[in-house]
Parts: C-alpha cells; sequence; structure tokens
C-alpha cells in the first residue's frame, strides 16, 4: 500500500551556526521551480519551540518520504542530531526509506550511515551538483526505469559454418582454417 506524504524530505540537522545557515539555503533553493520540493524543517515548521521525541518519530515515519541528514563538525556533537539520525536510520529497514547524507565539513559519515552516498558540500568544486544530486535521490527509481525507451536489440544473422572435410595432412587443415577464419570475419 503506497501512502500519500505531506513532505518530500525530514531534514536532520545542528539547529545552530553554519548548518542553520546551510538548510535556510538548501530550503530556498529546492523549495523553488525547478525542483519544487517540499522539505519538513524542525524548528522552522513546527508552531512551537519544543522538541518531543515522539513527534519527530511520528513527523519522519508518517509524513515525510526521504530524510536529509546535514552533516558538520557541530553536528556531530549534537545528542539530539545523533538521536534523529538513528531514528531516521532505524524507519529505513532495506533502505525502502533513504536516508541522504550530506557533509558540510570533511569529517568522516557517522558509522550508521555510513554505507550511503553522500552529498559533499563542502568541496567548492562540487557545489554546482549538489542541488541536482539531490534533486536526483528524490525521483522515483520505477518511473525513471519505465520512462527509458526500450529498444530491442538486433543480433547479426548466425552465419552458417562451412563444413570441414578432414584431410590427412596438417598443411591442408591449416589452410581450411585460415579459409574458415576467413569466411566467419
Amino acid at each position: 500500500m503506497m501512502t500519500e506524504f505531506e513532505y518530500d524530505a525530514f531534514v536532520v540537522y545542528n539547529p545552530y551556526g553554519k548548518d542553520q545557515e546551510f538548510v535556510s539555503l538548501m530550503t530556498r533553493v529546492l523549495s523553488s521551480p525547478p525542483y519544487n520540493l517540499r522539505l519538513y524543517v524542525p524548528w522552522t515548521d513546527d508552531a512551537n519551540d519544543c522538541f518531543e521525541a515522539v513527534a519527530t518519530a511520528e513527523n519522519i515515519e508518517k509524513r515525510c518520504k526521504k530524510v536529509l541528514v546535514v552533516i558538520s563538525a557541530a553536528s556531530l556533537e549534537s545528542d539530539l542530531f545523533h538521536f534523529q539520525l538513528k531514528l531516521a536510520h532505524s524507519m529505513s529497514p532495506g533502505a525502502r526509506r533513504k536516508v541522504i547524507p550530506i557533509r558540510l565539513d570533511a569529517i568522516e559519515v557517522p558509522a550508521v550511515i555510513r554505507f550511503t552516498t553522500s552529498c559533499d558540500y563542502y568541496k567548492k568544486e562540487l557545489r554546482v551538483f549538489v542541488w541536482d544530486r539531490l534533486h536526483a535521490a528524490f525521483m522515483d527509481s520505477d518511473y525513471a526505469f519505465k520512462s527509458r525507451v526500450s529498444k530491442s536489440v538486433s543480433l547479426p544473422e548466425k552465419r552458417k559454418l562451412p563444413d570441414l572435410i578432414p584431410t590427412s595432412s596438417p598443411l591442408k587443415r591449416v589452410r581450411s582454417w585460415w579459409r574458415l577464419k576467413a569466411s566467419v570475419a
């Protein structure tokens, strides 16, 4: 049974410092055309400032399709960040819900999601591609597969190999082998 989600992604981040600045930029870029993604950003989408673990779990599970994890040195020091990250990971057994890490610093990805490919925003030469890569992560793989044009591969007609006449002379066998090679090629 496919459920409709209100948001495309839940954003896990540290709400202080440069993480907040990046999340504001990411929200502006990904919420506008051509991406038009709906991001659930805690502390900005919530009416109240209080944080409840149950509310976060419900938002990740029932309202959001994927989880964007903004990783920085500051976020790795936050217990709340680790709680939300482990919660998002635990709700995606078999990778049904995709956890998408975005690294702001050249630090190691937490062990829980180390197997996933991260978007490295800290590499200035790759920043041009980050938004398109994030958007591509939201594309439905079944849709992308079905939308490809499938062409049937036409194999060349089978060539009939000439019958070899066994000869007693080794030299004649070599000549017939070369003739066979020449006719097949």
